[in-house]
């Protein structure tokens, strides 16, 4: 974003007189009011659309444009953008740049900044209106004037599609001359389609009317720089260099909507079906610009009406463009970069992907004078700068731009072009193009202006000599009828005052006839109204009073309802604690905590499956633990106490180990009953476990249902409040009427008490002063009866005295043949002198307003020359060049000024004619000064009986006053008396809906309640259930338990002592040589033959022992002997 040194300045609105400065001023407020003005006219159809919320997204949209037009036109610093659109940051970044560029002098403003970034950021700051408001958001406010411009070219539109299909039907058969003759026409008409610009028109009709084909060799010697020949050389040699892999690609970068879209679009179906391109890529706006730029929506909406239009060819061409656009060899593209205010040179910097897109291209066609602008970077540039100089290193492509002039950045001229077309054509900087230039139709117009404004000069020229040759005859002739004169101005001015005074009093009395049938109309429309006042009063009454009876009724069913609705909350609450309780005596059994979960009921279930998991891992363990003590046996074999001890004690084992098994087989019987009984319980639980989450899904239903009552019982509440409070309301306006008809009513002598008798009896004293007031009506229009047969007794004197008259003219025929022609010379000379007064005036103040608004006064004064006819119409000229919509009106006035000199040559002749009127008059009033005398006396009489009926009409004209105020004071209460019926009526409504809710509300009560009790007994026989349950399984499973271990631990010793005493058997049966599978009682032989072998070894060892000693330690002897053994 670094700024260029040597670049030249930028086109801004701080240049005074410049183009930029009055589109600032002028034409940019224009587009804001147009704006503003078509948001308002769709207020309805936001209203139907989006409600209430559509009305108030319109009013901020106003109120937000209505301060950017406040800050334009007092040129304001510019503000950064506050909303969160996607290109709100570059804008913001752009506005920094551009307070760096003004090195602290001041913040940018409207007039200082650069022209093309403030009409951009306007246009930006129209949509961030619109997208910061929705349901409004996506309404296009220029979609009205692109689809007016759109139907209003249909003439020129159906011209050139029916051209184009025709040139399609031939388009093979064309040679590579009129193929190269085809592109060029169609060339010019896309050039010339750059005129319809709203933009420029400030919203106004710029359609194209008639079909640009038929002018196309005449608007030639209009271009300035035409380089058509070489596009058409650049199309051929990229379709040479063109390969299956690489197709030609066009990309052209659109301007505006209606006629001119459609133009391009001809011109690009062409490029197609002549193949000098395989594809072409439209680039748009993403937002509506420029008034009359094109969207995405304009775009697919003109392809789409083409379509459907009724014309045969003009449905051929939407047809075959849709079909473009599905096949791909048309594309659409709206980056974002074509809405912001950066020039094209920075293109690369801001958007590279879309820089490098249109490398891809072999032409790049710029339409309109925006692009332009933003291709030469909208500065004050040299008209001879050539225009690869002009873009600043912007080349992304070949390029070529297509733009009727409507600024002042013109470069790419040759030396002397821009001067020799600045000598014949001042403005020509809003009339041209470059590349392929023009100057529209303005020359023409231009020349018939200035045809018109010389013929306006001729004549005022040929006037002024007329003038002073009537000025010079004026004082010759003013010696001789001076004397005449005073006569003369006498009897006229003594005829037109009884002419009139005779015409006042005739549309007096017929003024005074309408106004007496106007107070008879008026005090039946009182008497109606009065009877109908009386009846709503009466009507109000009786509905206030049965409003009140229902309003204490509703309140005390309202207290009912809402001390109904605390109980089922305090019942709802105890059931929500036993739930809680029968939580904690759960996780009470279970040794947990659940103050601290999220959810009991789940880590409630979670904990007895782990339980579950638990007894199943005991199991294992036990079964583990049963084999380590195997194993530990089995090392303990050779243990000699136990040997001895199994050896005494095997009797009585092997009789225990009888009763064992039986008892074993008790227990797994046991066994096999406990585990059906634990499995019947697990199915238990888990049915439990259903049920509570039954229960607790109908706790949550009775919750909400609960919530949804507390809600309904607030907006009851509400409603209650609302009513009480409206009807207070209705009650203090009922009150405060009463006060208004006393007030209204009371005088200064008799005061009325606010109270219906009162107010009843005052309005029956206005009715009867109004009956005497017709009685006085009627007597009036008996003296006006009299007063017309006095004026009709007049009129027969008047018609005597002109008899008299006429018999008094043939006496004075002589004296008025002398004076005839005198009189006609002077009056045609006053009446020429009038006349030119009159336009000298006109011609005056005319001149003096165009000094105003021009403002050549001050310019007269600075370069120092009076102001003459030569200045005031260069400065008309150079008015109507700037100003495009002023040409029109400017036109309009010299229409006028001939119609004007026309008019005055007319009045001429009709003046003469009148002249001889006057002199025909002139020998009336002759003849009515003899009859004046006698008719001044009847004159007086009438004067007085006319000041009588004056008096009369202005105490009528009082009285009426005083009725209609007292009317309209009735009427402004009767509407108040319906307003509070209506009031009363929704009111009535109101409570019909409340009543039909409580009904609701208390069925829903009923229905909560009884669910609740069932609720509470299905929960308490469940916990009782439970609770049993749990304490008889766990005294159940403790036994088992306790049971199981014992019987494990027996089961293992016997185990142990049956292969101890089976190992020992067999040792003692090899050492004593006995065989125990052969006898048949092993364990009794096996004993002899020891008993056999103690006592010899007894004999031989041991002679001294005692006996005692022997039978005390049994053990011992055992011991020895088997050490004696081994």
């Amino acid at each position: 974003m670094a700024a260029v040194a040597a670049l030249p300045v930028s086109l801004s609105g701080r240049f005074k007189g410049s183009f930029a400065y009055f589109t600032i001023k002028d034409r940019l407020p224009q587009i804001l009011t147009r704006v503003i003005d078509t948001l308002h006219r769709h207020k309805n159809e936001f209203f139907e659309e989006h409600g209430e919320k559509g009305v108030e997204a319109e009013k901020r949209a106003i109120s937000f444009l209505s301060k950017l037009r406040n800050e334009l036109q007092t040129d304001k610093p510019v503000t950064p953008l506050e909303d969160e659109l996607p290109d709100a940051a570059l804008w913001n970044r752009y506005l920094d740049y551009q307070r760096n560029l003004s090195n602290g002098n001041g913040e940018p403003s409207w007039f200082q900044s650069p022209w093309l970034y403030v009409e951009c950021y306007m246009y930006r700051r129209i949509h961030a209106a619109l997208a910061q408001n929705p349901p409004i958001d996506n309404f296009d406010v220029f979609k009205e004037g692109k689809a007016q411009n759109f139907f209003e070219s249909q003439e020129a539109v159906i011209a050139l599609c029916t051209y184009f299909q025709e040139l399609l039907k031939n388009i093979k058969d064309l040679d590579e001359k009129q193929l190269q003759e085809e592109l060029f026409k169609l060339l010019q008409v896309s050039l010339w389609g750059n005129k319809c610009d709203l933009s420029f028109s400030a919203g106004e009709d710029s359609s194209q009317k008639s079909s640009p084909l038929q002018s196309l060799e005449n608007l030639l010697p209009y271009i300035l720089v035409n380089d058509m020949e070489k596009l058409w050389s650049l199309l051929m040699n990229a379709k040479k260099r063109n390969t299956e892999k690489s197709n030609v690609r066009v990309d052209i970068i659109l301007d505006n909507a209606g006629f001119e879209l459609l133009s391009d679009l001809v011109l690009a179906d062409f490029l197609l079906s002549s193949k000098l391109a395989d594809e072409v890529h439209f680039h748009g706006k993403s937002i509506p610009w420029y008034v009359s730029d094109t969207t995405k929506h304009d775009f697919n909406w003109t392809i789409k009406q083409l379509q459907s239009a009724n014309h045969m060819w003009m449905s051929r061409c939407g047809i075959n463009w849709e079909g473009n656009l599905k096949k791909g060899v048309w594309v659409y593209h709206d980056h974002m970069f074509w809405t912001l205010p950066h020039e094209f040179s920075s293109m690369a910097e801001v958007a590279p992907d879309l820089y490098a897109d249109l490398q891809k291209s072999n032409l790049l066609l710029f339409k309109g004078d925006l692009n332009y602008r933003k291709l030469t970077g909208d500065r004050k540039w040299e008209h001879t700068v050539p225009f690869h100089q002009a873009l600043n290193k912007f080349h992304p492509a070949p390029l070529c731009s297509l733009r009727t002039l409507k600024s002042d950045t013109q470069v790419g001229l040759k030396p002397g072009q821009g001067e020799q077309i600045q000598a014949s054509e001042p403005e020509w900087m809003e009339s041209h193009d470059h590349i392929l230039l023009d100057i529209p139709v303005t020359r023409e117009q231009m020349n018939h202006y200035r045809a018109a404004a010389e013929t306006a000069q001729s004549e005022l020229a040929a006037l002024s000599v007329k003038y002073d040759c009537a000025q010079s005859e004026l004082l010759e002739l003013r010696s001789r009828i001076v004397s005449k004169e005073a006569s003369f101005q006498e009897l006229k001015a003594e005829a037109e005052s009884y002419k009139e005074n005779n015409a006042r009093q005739t549309s007096r009395l017929l003024s005074l006839q309408t106004q007496v049938q106007e107070m008879e109309e008026e005090a039946r429309v009182l008497a109606t109204s009065k009877k109908q006042a009386e009846l709503t009063a009466q009507a109000a009454f009786k509905e206030n009073w049965e409003l009140k009876e229902e309003l204490h009724e509703q309140n005390a069913k309202l207290n009912k309802y809402l001390n109904e609705c605390e109980e089922s909350v305090t019942q709802a609450s105890k059931i929500s604690r036993k739930y809680e309780e029968v939580l904690t005596q759960l996780s009470g059994f279970l040794d947990t905590d659940i103050r601290e979960k999220e959810k009991p009921q789940e880590y409630l279930m979670s904990k007895v499956s782990e339980i579950c998991k638990e007894n199943m891992t005991l199991k294992d363990q036990v079964a583990a633990l049963q084999e380590a003590v195997n194993v530990h046996e089995m090392e303990s074999k050779a243990s000699r106490e136990t040997i001895m001890r199994l050896v005494s004690e095997v009797t009585k084992e092997q009789k225990k180990a009888a009763g064992y098994y039986q008892d074993m087989e008790k227990l797994s019987k046991d066994l096999d009953s406990a585990t059906i009984g634990r499995q019947s319980l697990e199915k238990e639980i888990r049915n439990l476990q259903d049920k509570l989450t039954a229960t607790e899904k109908a706790l949550d239903a009775s919750k909400w249902e609960l919530h949804n009552l507390k809600k309904s019982s607030s907006e009851l509440d509400g409603n209650l409040k609302r009513s009480r409070e409206e009807a207070r309301t209705a009650q203090s306006s009922f009150v405060a009427f009463k006060e208004q008809i006393a007030t209204m009513l009371s005088s200064e002598s008799a005061i009325v008490k606010p109270s219906e008798k009162a107010i009843l009896e005052k309005i029956q004293e206005i009715s009867c002063k109004e009956q005497s007031k017709e009685i006085m009506v009627s007597q009036l229009e008996a003296q006006i009866a009299k007063l017309t047969e006095a004026l009709e007794n007049q009129t027969r004197l008047y018609q005597e005295a002109l008899e008299r008259s006429r018999k008094a003219e043939t006496c004075s025929e002589t004296f008025q043949d002398q004076l005839k022609h005198l009189e006609e010379e002077l009056l045609s000379v006053d009446l020429m002198q009038d006349g030119l007064k009159l336009e000298k005036q006109k011609y005056l103040k005319f001149l003096e307003q165009l000094n105003e608004k021009m403002k050549l006064d001050s310019l007269a004064a600075e370069v120092g020359f009076d102001m003459n006819m030569d200045a005031i119409l260069a400065r008309v000229e150079q008015l109507v060049k700037l100003e495009g919509d002023a040409v029109i009106e400017n036109k309009t006035m010299a229409y006028s000024l001939r119609r004007k000199l026309k008019t005055q040559k007319e009045k001429l002749e009709s003046k003469e004619l009148h002249m001889k009127l006057l002199r025909q008059k002139i020998t009336q009033l002759e003849e009515e000064k003899q009859v004046r005398t006698a008719l001044a006396v009847e004159r007086d009489e009438a004067n007085l009986a006319v000041r009588k009926l004056h008096k009369m009409m202005e105490r009528l004209q009082k009285q009426l006053d005083l009725a209609r105020e007292t009317n309209t004071d009735l009427k402004a209460k009767l509407s108040e008396t319906n307003e509070l019926k209506i009031k009363t009526l929704e009111q009535n409504r109101t409570i019909e809906e409340l009543s039909k809710s409580q009904g609701k509300l208390e069925r829903m009560k009923e229905k909560a309640e009884k669910q609740l009790n069932s609720v509470k007994s299905e929960l308490l026989l469940k916990e009782c259930k439970a609770a049993e349950d749990k304490e008889k399984n766990k005294n159940m499973l403790e036994a088992v338990t306790s049971e199981m271990k014992v019987l494990k631990t027996t089961l293992a010793e016997l185990a142990k002592r049956e292969r101890q005493l089976a190992d020992f058997r067999e040792v003692v049966s090899r050492m004593l040589g006995l065989n125990i599978a052969s006898l048949a009682l092993p364990d009794y032989e096996i004993v002899t033959r020891l008993e056999g072998l103690i006592h010899s070894h007894q004999h031989h060892y041991f002679p001294c022992v005692c006996l005692k000693d022997e039978a005390g330690a049994p053990e011992e002897h055992l011991q020895r002997n088997m050490r004696l053994l081994h």
